[in-house]
This record gives C-alpha cells, sequence and structure tokens, in this order.
C-alpha cells in the first residue's frame, strides 16, 4: 500500500489524458502529489490527508457534476483546470499559496523516512528480494539493505539471457561493495534448453516469465522469510487502475515477481511504492550505487530473448551481446548514451555476403536501435550522427565473429513497437 506523505495534494483525474505530466511537474519543485481517477471514493481520498485537490479534466471529456460536488465539499482548497490546457504555474502557485505546502518531499528526508518504515515493518524478522539488475530491484535492495542489513537476502537469478558481464557486475557491486547476502543462481542451461526450437515471441516470453517464477521460488523457500521485497515504483500502480473510471483503462495488472504462486504467503516491502523513475534513480546515487547501475536505460524482462529474434541459440547470445557491448561503449564514449531513452542491438536470423579480412564471409545481421519517449506509448527515433552509426557498424563485424553487417533501426511508435518481439 502507498503511504501518506506529508502535504500531499491529489490529481484527480476527470478523463484527463496529459495529467501524470502535470503531476511530474509539480513533484519536480518538491511537492508530493498522487493521481486517483475520478471514481475514488471520497473517504479513501481523505485518508491521505491532503491539503489540497486538482480537478483535472479534458474538454472531450464527459461530465461529472454529482462527483465533482461530492470533492468540493471535502474542506480542503480545491482548484478545478477544465481547460484542456494544464497550467503548472497555476498548479504550483496553488499548491503553495492556497495549500501551504513548503517543497518537503525531498528525497534526502524521503529515504531517511524510507528506512524507518522498513524497520518497522519487518522487525527482527527476514526478506527476501528477487534482483534483476534493473534500476528498481538495485536501489530497493540497497535501500532494504541500509535498513536491516544481513535480514535481507537477494536472489539473483542468471536465465543465460542477460548483457555482457552482467552477472559479474552485479555480483561484484551486490556482494563485494555492499556486502549483503546475495544467493546466485546460474540456470542458463535450464532456461536455454527450455527455449530451443521455439520462436514465437509469446512462447518465448511465457516459458521465461515461468521458469523464472520456478527458479526464484525455489530459491527462495531456503531462505524462510516472510516478508518478499520488491522495486515496485509508482507507475506500477498508476498502470494497475483506471485512471478514468473506466476498467476497461487498465494498462496491466500489478502482480507480484511475475505472478508468484499463491502458496507463496509473503508479505510484501516496496519501498520505492511512491517515487517515479527519475526520483528512484535520486534514491541510488544517496545509496552510493554506481552510475553505471543506477543510469542504466530500460532492460525488457525477458532480457535478450526477445532481442533476439526468432530461437535463441547460445551461438546467437554470443553474439548478440558482443555486438550490444559494442554499441553501447560507443554511445558512452560520445556522450549519446544519456541522450536516449533507449539504445541497444537486436540479432537478426538473416545472412547475406560480407568481407572479413580480405576473406568471403557469409554472417548474420545485427539492427541497432535507439529511441526517446515519455511514456513508452509512443516512440521517436533518436538521429544518431551519422559519424557514430558508421564507426559501430564497422567495429561490429569486425570483432563479432559471424556477423557480417549492421542495420539501424528507423521505424518510430507506432507503427513499430520499442522491442523487436
Amino acid at each position: 500500500m502507498i503511504k501518506k506523505t506529508p502535504q500531499t495534494v491529489i490529481l484527480l483525474n476527470f478523463g484527463c489524458p496529459d495529467i501524470q505530466q502535470l503531476a511530474r511537474a509539480i513533484r519536480a519543485n518538491h511537492i508530493y502529489t498522487m493521481v486517483m481517477p475520478w471514481t475514488t471514493p471520497l473517504a479513501r481520498v481523505m485518508q491521505e490527508e491532503p491539503v489540497g485537490l486538482i480537478l483535472c479534466r479534458d474538454p472531450r471529456a464527459q461530465e461529472h457534476p454529482r462527483e465533482k460536488e461530492a470533492f468540493q465539499k471535502a474542506g480542503v482548497p480545491i482548484l478545478c483546470l477544465e481547460d484542456g490546457s494544464l497550467d503548472a504555474q497555476a498548479a504550483l502557485a496553488f499548491c503553495r499559496e492556497e495549500c501551504g505546502c513548503q517543497g518537503l518531499w525531498r528525497m534526502e528526508a524521503f529515504l531517511e523516512e524510507a528506512v524507518q518504515e522498513v524497520r518497522q515493518q519487518v522487525g527482527d524478522k527476514k526478506v527476501v528480494l528477487g534482483l534483476s539488475g534493473g534500476v528498481d530491484s538495485s536501489v530497493a535492495a540497497a535501500l532494504i539493505h541500509r535498513a536491516i542489513g544481513k535480514q535481507l537476502t537477494c536472489v539473483f537469478v542468471n536465465h543465460g539471457l542477460l548483457r555482457l558481464g552482467e552477472p559479474e557486475q552485479v555480483q561484484s557491486v551486490f556482494r563485494d561493495a555492499f556486502d549483503m547476502n546475495l544467493v546466485y543462481v546460474d540456470a542458463s542451461d535450464r532456461f536455454l534448453d527450455k527455449l530451443l526450437g521455439v520462436t514465437e515471441p509469446e512462447r518465448k516470453r511465457k516459458i521465461i516469465g515461468a521458469e523464472f517464477i520456478q527458479v526464484f521460488a525455489e530459491a527462495a523457500a531456503k531462505v524462510d522469510a516472510p516478508f518478499l521485497g520488491q522495486g515496485s515504483i509508482y507507475p506500477d500502480f498508476l498502470e494497475s487502475i483506471p485512471l478514468d473510471g473506466d476498467p476497461k483503462g487498465v494498462i496491466k495488472s500489478h502482480h507480484n515477481v511475475g505472478g508468484l504462486p499463491e502458496k507463496m504467503d509473503f508479505q510484501l516491502v516496496e519501498p520505492l511504492a511512491r517515487l517515479f523513475k527519475d526520483e528512484v534513480r535520486e534514491v541510488g546515487r544517496l545509496l552510493g550505487l554506481p552510475p553505471v547501475m543506477i543510469d542504466r536505460q530500460p532492460f525488457p524482462g525477458p532480457s535478450l530473448g526477445v532481442r533476439c529474434v526468432g530461437e535463441v541459440r547460445r551461438e546467437y547470445l554470443r553474439m548478440l551481446r558482443e555486438a550490444d557491448a559494442i554499441f553501447t561503449e560507443e554511445l558512452r564514449a560520445s556522450g549519446w548514451y544519456a541522450k536516449t531513452w533507449q539504445a541497444f542491438a537486436a540479432f537478426l536470423p538473416v545472412k547475406s555476403v560480407g568481407m572479413h579480412e580480405g576473406q568471403r564471409r557469409y554472417g548474420y545481421t545485427i539492427a541497432l536501435r535507439a529511441i526517446q519517449t515519455s511514456d513508452a506509448v509512443t516512440a521517436q527515433v533518436v538521429h544518431l550522427p551519422w559519424d557514430l552509426l558508421e564507426k559501430v557498424a564497422c567495429r561490429i563485424p569486425q570483432e563479432v565473429e559471424g556477423i557480417s553487417r549492421v542495420v539501424f533501426d528507423c521505424t518510430p511508435k507506432p507503427p513499430a513497437t520499442i522491442e523487436w518481439e
């Protein structure tokens, strides 16, 4: 459950698609906001002890005068934004002047508060956490560890679909630098054997997800912990509720580590549940996580399994890892890594004739992709400099055995998706 925060301003959504941008703009000024649909009962809204309400309505949206009137009787200051242009300046002025907000939403204070909350919730019990190496689970692990130390055990499952050097990097940071209890499970063969011959993307996803759940469940059962730590963040909860009041508006269901079996009776510890992604990264810096981990770009749950088009073979993954590492290295060296939301290589099982050291090579293809987006619903292609692309396109066939050609994916979303599968 998302905990109450002092000086909370609640944004009530009456069918406004841009409400999250307004919420983020207010938060950027150190004022805590929560977004709730207009269907939320007044009693539930007031449980958060808000200092003010902002009612946001798009002019195309349906009127709900009865609900609007009910909120206006809540006894707290109210601002109605109904002109279709959500004025962040007006909202900030309202928060400061009428609600008395003093800009208390700062990550230093949040971190101290979150550590105390974890200690209070857990007591002297144990917590187990599935560590993926991604930003959210890494920051959650570091925060919970600061709170309870060796009472936390992290389970890191290597499913054979990670990027080059990732298993070693995760173990080095959390076991060595942070001195955490880390259970490393190398289940590479177990996953890759099940993926042999499978080409359909959704079937690959289901195999990877189901096997991960099984491997994690086996490792977690040995820890004997009543608490499950998760890196769930605020957008996860937003996607689980219909923000316009229509159940069809649910983006996806929030679930426990990809849908853990019901017999695993855990209580959840979710210290990041109030944070947006940029706030999670700020907390990670305060906790001392290295930039290479907290500034990394989003990585899909099925990992390289959905960047290896068609069948997943060990040799294909070897080529993909090496090519992706070269692309990332050049992006970082040129300063373009931080300018893109996501940039990666995909392996295409398409062969073409090439040349290597004066000899004919009949090798596979690597596709490069770089996109920018604010919400992942739509995405635009990043116009990388031609000399950068040319350098990467020359290095990969020269340095990665089995690759003869590199192409650049210039398709936005829509009509394409961000990932290839």
